[in-house]
């Protein structure tokens, strides 16, 4: 049997290609349905509890991936989907803030709903009692 001496491994380098017609086509349609989502979500914000910052999360996001600039907000070395990911969180907490406090609302109105129910028919009582009483005197 023949003993090998040596193996010699070159190393490896990193191959860099051109980008095609058809990835940059892919590119550019995500890019214009990426500021379409945007343009659409900034129409809805001002009816949307916490439109407005969905509508700056979402535009980050998408100036984060189309490499126009940093996201709103973004501290340096953090990437957009970590963007993303923080301001769908706090969407969330917002959201949840807002349950509440609607909750809220709904149990004061219930409760002053249940004080003006029984305010009224103590008053009718009250009435009725009066106009019995003054009808058996004539």
């Amino acid at each position: 049997m023949n003993r090998i001496e040596s193996i010699h491994v070159a190393p490896t380098s990193e191959r860099h290609a051109e980008p095609g017609r058809f990835q940059s086509a892919l590119r550019g349609a995500a890019s214009g349905l990426a500021r379409g989502v945007a343009a659409t979500v900034e129409l809805a914000a001002p009816y949307v509890p916490g439109g407005t910052v969905l509508s700056a999360a979402v535009r980050g996001a998408v100036a984060g991936a189309d490499g126009t600039g940093a996201a709103a907000g973004s501290t340096p070395g953090s990437s957009a989907p970590d963007d993303v990911l923080g301001a769908t969180r706090q969407l969330q907490e917002e959201a949840r803030t807002y349950n509440l406090q609607y909750l809220q609302l709904q149990e004061n109105m219930q409760r002053e709903s249940r004080e003006f129910t029984a305010l009224s028919n103590v008053m009718k009582v009250k009435h009725d009692s009066a106009k019995s009483a003054i009808q058996n005197i004539h």
